[in-house]
């Protein structure tokens, strides 16, 4: 029988460096709960990490080639997606494209004041007051909003507590800009359940051991709740806005600004 010929296959270099930032970033967060040592040691695995996982792939991706038989070779593959199959980088990473940062803005602060009328309408129902909302989330930078009345009108924890929504709607609307086209087909069910219960039950646990008194005082379903009206009203907007091309086809130089395409 005569032999087949081998095919020579470039493929991605195995890596055990994000593995090493995953590690350190899991122990930096943890250092925050605990000790400052332990915080210090993942803070340097995990850079170590990242300068690895960077050299893996800058100048250019580091592959090893592997030889595979003719008939190890799976079928023809059939997919409604298009692909530059001319291209020489045409394995393309997903996502394809992404929204513009506007577009993230925009959902972000829509979402954030969908929470805000919820939360509103929780506390009339459950305190009988509408700034416990806002005195509860200034307590998390003003410490001695604990030892107040959370249920009375109170300025400056209005201006802090609308501050943190801001700043927290936007980035987290800047995420989904780049996280929905992940899930083309499904964007807000990725927007409006998968990252809302994540991070709410993230809050949930972290609540318990960063500040006790204010965990007491939080209605954690109610916050469930408003939490996915604002992935909802975030997911919808961020997915209607305009799609940009990733720039995962150009080099380095040009998409950090310092070369321009001729």
């Amino acid at each position: 029988m005569a032999s087949k010929k081998k095919i020579q296959v470039a493929v991605p270099a195995p890596t055990a460096w994000p593995l090493v930032a995953a590690l350190g970033m899991a122990l930096t967060f943890t250092g925050f709960l605990t000790t400052w040592p332990i915080g210090l040691v993942g803070f340097i695995l995990c850079m170590v990490g990242f300068v690895g996982w960077f050299k893996d792939c800058y100048p250019g991706d580091r592959e090893v080639e592997l030889e595979v038989l003719p008939h190890h070779i799976p079928a023809e593959v059939t997919t409604s997606r298009t692909l530059d199959t001319n291209h020489p980088l045409h394995r393309a990473k997903l996502p394809l494209k992404i929204h513009r940062a506007p577009s993230g803005i925009i959902g972000g602060i829509a979402g954030g004041i969908a929470m805000i009328v919820v939360a509103v309408l929780g506390s009339f129902i459950l305190h009988g007051s509408p700034w416990h909302p806002f005195n509860l989330t200034a307590a998390t930078l003003m410490q001695s909003m604990a030892e107040l009345d959370l249920n009375t009108f109170h300025p400056t924890a209005l201006f802090v507590a609308l501050g943190i929504q801001l700043v927290a709607s936007v980035c987290i609307g800047l995420v989904y800009g780049v996280a929905l086209p992940l899930m083309p087909k499904h964007p807000i069910l990725l927007g409006a359940l998968i990252m809302p219960f994540i991070w709410s039950f993230l809050l949930y646990a972290a609540m318990r051991t960063i500040n006790p008194e204010l965990d007491d005082t939080v209605n954690w379903w109610w916050f469930l709740v408003a939490q996915v009206i604002f992935g909802l009203v975030a997911g919808f907007v961020v997915s209607k806005g305009e799609h940009i091309h990733t720039l995962q086809f150009k080099a380095f130089a040009e998409r950090a600004g310092v070369e321009k395409n001729r």
